[in-house]
């Protein structure tokens, strides 16, 4: 039997300890840490010392998912550019190479080429690119230290069994993740169950698409039955321990399993694509990719795990609960929302339940005095937003529009595009609901500068055709991140003004915002729509948005299952947009055929003089002396990039997963390809 994977690394167990050094070629399984050449390191030794334990268990938390960390990025853009919310306009980014143009293919898992390999590694090669770099960390890497840590941490000496079970159902949980995150971009799976001997072969082959998710489900639950798996870190462990995983990190994760596995792109009276007659061999099966059938009772999965989550918080005196404003203005909404998305859990904050902790945000001057080593907004230093501020994922009209007004309306200015489109010159970004001002930088007469911070000084934000925003030197040097005629603000806030250095970041995997969320889509499916409805509410209204039924009764929300799914989906997107991916995850397991092949457009806004007509020159900054002026807008197609999902004909369905390692189906264990590719 040939050998699954590639590689193995000894990875860092303690800093003082031993160093990284790349080993011979192992199948799944292998023994994880056999003593390698020239290292004096070995699993006899992990494992005799506590502290050498808890370290191994740590190096598998740094290689969480996270979207925007070099590796999972697809050379300066993350995952959310190959969704309607985001573009990416850097000629040199991965999707505007791979998926934009279809140049995508069957290799993408074996090239070490940043630019085709994917959106996602399969993880058949570790370290396929320098890891400093960008190189991606396998699943298999993870799930080999996961199954190592459970079945010897038994005999660590110097460890209560209390401890054991903690850092057994630590393991369990993210190992489930990993599977997770490759379930949701390939199917199903070829699943390692064990710590294999040296030279032992796997030869179970791929695994159908529900053996999967049960396995996964059955590491959730093995995570959530340890007996010392705490439901919630104390206060006073905030600080050095924020993000590390709970038995609500499980809990939490099933629900989205189920989620994504219960959604039409598995589960639906068809597959979402048939294979290729020519390339189907002895191995292949159509359930690597679908259940088989339509099965509505995982919607039911789905929301047990929902209730399962909530029943067990409110029986540790509902620990996790939203951030909630301070103050009903939108200072207040925004500060929250912030602190929910952006920040790490401390004592006041109790709304992440799994998170990914890549980076501290580096201040202009934390790096030899160098702001183009900033570990946040400017380089690549372990948290690659680099590419965002070139332009790597910049905002489309489609995402603006997502978000609705402050009073709860959904977006009412659908027809205003166009000279002559907007006779009264309204100002279409006003008025709106607060996490608009968080994600994206639109033009604002005045906001609340304790929330945004100074925009290089300024007290507004004129980002119109040759406003001052969009002509500044800043933005000029860096044309590509406003492209689109936006800006993005989510993650980067102002990062030139010098307000938000030196914070520290956690990226949600999952957050409380979304178990609401996950529930409402749950409850809808399974036919409760007012009470998939009072779910949403409970998020929009901390943002001070009225009742989504009561401002929008022309949707018929209390009786049109789709049109609610529809707007679950919608403020998944205003609430989780850019965080996990998963707007773009969310097209996929909804097989949204119609955004993907939409074309998507920008935004140009002109300033309108007092006669009503396009003001025209190079320089038309505002003076805020002078009355806000009122505009025209147009939303051009984009060009820059154009994807040839938007062609006629063109689009497959195979884009919903990703195509496997050619190299490994070659190997002749049981590993198939998906279809399409």
């Amino acid at each position: 039997m040939k050998k699954i994977l590639n590689n193995i690394l000894v990875l860092g167990i303690c800093a003082a300890f031993f160093s990284t050094s790349c080993v011979e070629k192992f199948a799944v399984g292998d023994a994880f840490l056999e003593k390698a050449p020239g290292v004096d390191i070995n699993i006899d030794t992990v494992f005799s010392n506590a502290e050498y334990t808890r370290n191994f268990l740590w190096s598998a938390y740094g290689q969480i998912y996270c979207t925007y960390t070099n590796g999972n990025m697809m050379n300066g853009a993350p995952i959310d550019a190959l969704s309607d919310s985001y573009h990416c306009y850097c000629g040199w980014g991965g999707p505007f190479k791979s998926y934009y143009p279809g140049n995508l293919t069957e290799s993408a898992q074996d090239t070490d080429d940043s630019n085709f390999m994917g959106r996602f590694s399969y993880a058949t090669r570790f370290n396929v690119l320098d890891a400093d770099a960008g190189g991606r960390i396998s699943i298999y890497e993870t799930v080999r230290k996961c199954w190592q840590i459970i079945e010897n941490i038994g005999r660590v000496p110097d460890m209560s069994e209390d401890e054991k079970s903690r850092l057994r159902g630590e393991a369990y949980t993210i190992m489930a993740s990993r599977y997770f995150d490759a379930f949701r971009n390939f199917g199903g799976l070829c699943l390692a169950k064990k710590a294999y001997s040296v030279g032992e072969n796997f030869t179970d082959g791929r695994a159908t698409a529900m053996e999967t998710v049960e396995f996964i489900d059955s590491l959730i639950v093995c995570a959530i039955e340890e007996p010392g798996f705490i439901w919630n870190l104390d206060n006073a462990d905030q600080g050095q321990w924020s993000g590390r995983l709970t038995r609500a990190s499980a809990r939490a994760l099933r629900a989205k399993l189920w989620m994504h596995a219960a959604s039409p792109l598995f589960n639906d009276d068809n597959p979402y694509m048939d294979y290729d007659l020519l390339k189907v061999t002895e191995f292949t099966n159509i359930e690597h990719v679908w259940f088989g059938k339509k099965d509505p009772t995982l919607w039911n999965r789905c929301l047990s795990a929902c209730e399962d989550f909530f029943k067990d918080n409110a029986a540790n005196g509902n620990y996790y609960q939203l951030i909630q404003p301070a103050t009903q203005d939108e200072a207040g909404y925004r500060m929250a929302y912030r602190r929910a998305y952006r920040y790490r859990n401390d004592e006041n904050n109790h709304e992440k339940l799994f998170d990914a902790h890549p980076s501290q945000y580096m201040s202009s001057t934390a790096v030899n005095g160098t702001i183009d080593q900033n570990g946040w907004g400017w380089g690549w230093s372990g948290f690659a937003l680099d590419g965002l501020r070139q332009g790597g994922a910049v905002p489309t009209n489609e995402l603006m529009e997502c978000f609705g007004m402050a009073d709860g309306r959904v977006f009412p200015y659908e027809d205003i595009y166009g000279a002559g489109k907007n006779p009264d010159g309204i100002d279409i970004f006003a008025d709106r609901d607060p996490r608009l001002y968080e994600t994206i930088v639109v033009p604002r007469k005045e906001f609340p500068s304790n929330v945004v911070g100074d925009y290089l000084g300024s007290s507004y934000i004129d980002n119109w055709v040759n406003g001052g925003i969009a002509k500044n030197s800043t933005y000029a040097s860096n044309a590509d991140d406003i492209a689109s005629g936006y800006k993005k603000f989510k993650w980067l806030l102002d990062y030139e003004g010098g307000t938000m250095d030196d914070e520290f970041i956690g990226v949600s995997y999952i957050r409380l915002a979304e178990m609401y969320l996950i529930y409402a889509e749950a409850l809808a499916e399974t036919g409760n729509l007012q009470g998939a409805l009072d779910q949403l509410h409970v998020v929009r209204s901390r943002v001070g948005l009225g009742r989504l039924e009561d401002m929008n009764g022309g949707l018929n929300l209390t009786s049109d299952k789709d049109a609610l799914i529809n707007e679950i989906l919608r403020e998944r997107n205003c609430e989780i947009g850019a965080e996990c991916g998963d707007r773009f995850y969310d097209m996929i397991r909804r097989k949204r055929e119609d955004l993907f092949t939409k074309r998507l457009h920008e935004i140009r806004i002109y300033r309108l003089d007092e006669n009503g007509n396009r003001m025209e020159g190079d320089d038309l900054k505002w003076d805020s002396s002078t009355p806000w002026p009122k505009f025209e807008y147009e939303k051009p197609a984009i060009e820059v990039g154009k994807r040839r999902w938007w062609e006629p004909g063109y689009w497959t369905n195979k884009w919903y997963l990703d195509p496997l390692s050619r190299e490994e189906i070659q190997k002749g264990y049981g590993l198939t390809q998906n279809p399409g590719w």
